[in-house]
């Protein structure tokens, strides 16, 4: 495709042929792709701080531009941890907010991303630490999943987080709340940093769910054995709408050791008679 050469450049992370080009073609910065992206939004991820301001200042009012996902430059910096990038952007006035198609802001895609440094850069620029996605979903929802993320960095992400002043009970299109989704993912640091904030530990969601329900619907026995010491014993029976207990779940799902730890807890076996002679066999295991 003609006139992409700048934009192949910057993908490539070659700043020497980009250098090149910009000094005899400075009209591709206004080229689009097949993605609706302009150099801008290749310098946001790949660009040094210098090269990535001589393109800004080529055509200025590309600044908030938007791809076909409604990424902005912004939105790419915050995904990629370029934070000078970033923070060249603010200074010249971009749209701290904006959000992309699914309505994911720059937070929430530091937050996802692992970008702790571009996070802290926003926070301190005023981004808000409260928007909701399409989901629903709030940035500290995200900080409670940390499969890909170191988790000494996903740890002072959930920190910088409440400290700025996330809604810790803040709710989702499910109304789940991030307890609910650090009981579902297993993350235990993630709860009892949340427990400790003044997280609801006995929240539900619209089906009823609690967070021993999330946990031993998907295996997680340490989460299981956190929750159980910190709350009280009575959430152990609880129902969720369909009149389900936590066993059950662990039962019916094949989550055997979670079943084990519930029945040894104190977790009625005679609740619900489709299980009751499979926890039998479990609590002898």
């Amino acid at each position: 495709m003609s006139g992409l050469s700048l934009i192949r450049a910057l993908d490539g992370s070659d700043m020497n042929e980009t250098a090149r080009i910009l000094e005899i073609s400075p009209e591709e910065v206004s080229s689009r792709d097949g993605e609706d992206r302009v150099a801008l939004h290749y310098a946001a991820e790949t660009a040094d701080a210098e090269t990535f301001k001589r393109i800004l200042e080529l055509d200025p009012s590309l600044i908030d531009c938007q791809d076909h996902n409604g990424y902005t430059p912004l939105l790419i910096a915050a995904m990629s941890g370029n934070t000078s990038a970033a923070e060249i952007l603010l200074e010249r006035g971009a749209q701290i907010n904006h959000i992309d198609k699914d309505k994911h802001s720059p937070v929430h895609w530091a937050v996802v991303c692992g970008q702790f440094d571009t996070l802290a850069l926003l926070l301190r620029k005023g981004a808000n630490v409260n928007a909701s996605d399409n989901q629903g979903a709030q940035p500290l929802h995200y900080a409670t999943i940390s499969e890909d993320i170191p988790q000494e960095r996903n740890e002072a992400i959930l920190h910088i987080l409440l400290k700025n002043g996330a809604s810790v009970n803040g709710k989702d299109i499910d109304e789940r709340t991030p307890i609910l989704w650090a009981a579902s993912n297993g993350n235990t640091e993630a709860m009892m940093s949340l427990i400790q904030a003044g997280g609801d530990r006995y929240a539900i969601d619209r089906d009823q769910l609690n967070a021993l329900h999330c946990a031993a619907s998907h295996g997680h026995e340490h989460m299981l054995e956190l929750l159980i010491e910190s709350c009280d014993k009575s959430i152990i029976d609880a129902t969720d709408r369909n009149g389900d207990t936590p066993l059950f779940y662990a039962v019916t799902l094949g989550h055997f050791e979670c079943a084990r730890l519930l029945l040894l807890s104190g977790a009625n076996a005679n609740h619900q008679v489709s299980c009751t002679r499979l926890c039998f066999a479990i609590i002898w295991l």
